[in-house]
């Protein structure tokens, strides 16, 4: 990450200390030297006509400029799922200036309620890809960016997705977006073997379609890149008919060979989210098994796990003392920040907390 956008998360968090000098915590693993702190100073204002944010689950999340952006995402507005509320998609764009440290909030920003997407940096901006609805699944690509100041959407500089996709797991591999399982299907929920590449300095030649890891079909897969290659970690095998089948396995894929290949270990970490940090895959949370969705569920995972990809090794870090949302985007704010906006803590429970972690490495 430049310069700039570490003196902006830098400022942020300076300008939020007073506030959360008392809530910062840190942990020290003994395998390696690092430091890891924890801020929960902000949050998602109210959208128009709402009195309070319960958060989003599945938004699209990133930083344009100096500016965080989260748009879009689903949730509970009028109760719980287990007490027959309905799940509601939503189009609102929230803007956090970090210079100004203030939120802006532009209602029915998306040209259509979507979440479940997935969000991959660029240059440019953020590219918002697939999700799903109320009506089904998405096959556009937008370009998030901001110009003047102001958040500006455009539709028309990637290709669209062959295919719908939602709930997939999705990394920047040099020049080329990577995204793997999901649900493939307007019409029925289940995981898939989707696995697609698009080369955005070759974006004429659109999507291609290629061959899937060795292993079940999933979906709420967490993937990450590092050293030139695709990694993606757990998710979840299920469809109709099915039992839901957590999956803990790894794989890697290599673009130069073309080849999948299996990690070792176990990797608990289904609908998490991952961030490339000096070289090693940093996994945020994640569901580790699947309880009933009721008011007695424990919420999910605290866990920050570490994985080198030189050695193969992964590592439980530290439990973070706030909520780890699942089916959201870890954003990096710098070389050693990340920004964790919003997400799903329990089943149907969303927090408005963007929470923000800095790790260090001594």
């Amino acid at each position: 990450m430049n310069k700039i956008a570490d003196k902006i998360f830098k400022s942020l968090i300076a300008g939020s200390l007073c506030m959360s000098a008392c809530m910062a915590t840190s942990c020290q693993p003994s395998a390696r030297e690092t430091a890891v702190t924890w801020n929960d100073t902000l949050q998602l204002p109210p959208a128009p006509g709402d009195s309070v944010n319960i958060g989003v689950a599945g938004a699209f999340a990133g930083i344009c400029g100096k500016t965080l952006m989260v748009a879009g995402g689903a949730n509970f507005p009028n109760g719980f799922p287990w007490t027959g509320a309905k799940k509601v998609w939503h189009r609102t764009l929230y803007s956090y200036d970090f210079s100004t440290e203030k939120w802006s909030v532009y209602p029915d920003f998306l040209p259509e309620p979507l979440a479940y997407g997935v969000s991959i940096p660029q240059p440019e901006g953020i590219m918002l890809i697939g999700g799903n609805n109320a009506d089904g699944g998405s096959r556009a690509v937008y370009m998030l960016s901001e110009k003047d100041g102001r958040p500006e959407l455009s539709s028309d500089i990637y290709p669209e997705l062959p295919f719908p996709l939602a709930n997939s797991a999705g990394a920047l591999v040099g020049t080329k977006v990577f995204l793997a399982g999901g649900i493939c299907s307007d019409s029925v929920e289940c995981a898939s073997h989707a696995f697609v590449m698009l080369d955005t300095e070759r974006k004429e030649a659109g999507w291609q379609i290629l061959p899937p890891w060795p292993g079940p079909e999933l979906g709420f897969s967490v993937a990450a890149a590092a050293g030139g290659k695709f990694y993606m970690f757990g998710g979840r095998n299920f469809g109709p008919g099915k039992e839901i089948e957590i999956s803990t396995a790894g794989f890697v894929y290599d673009p130069a060979s073309g080849e999948w290949s299996t990690l070792r270990g176990d990797f608990p970490v289904m609908a998490a989210t991952a961030l490339n940090f000096d070289g090693d895959i940093w996994l945020f949370g994640g569901v580790e098994k699947i309880l009933p969705a009721d008011p007695q569920h424990p919420g999910f995972s605290h866990m920050l796990r570490r994985y080198n990809p030189s050695t193969g090794e992964l590592a439980d870090v530290c439990e973070s003392p706030y909520p780890l949302a699942v089916t959201t985007t870890a954003v990096a704010a710098s070389d050693s920040s990340a920004i964790i906006a919003s997400g799903e803590v329990r089943p149907g429970v969303r927090t408005p907390l963007v929470l923000q972690c800095t790790i260090r490495n001594n």
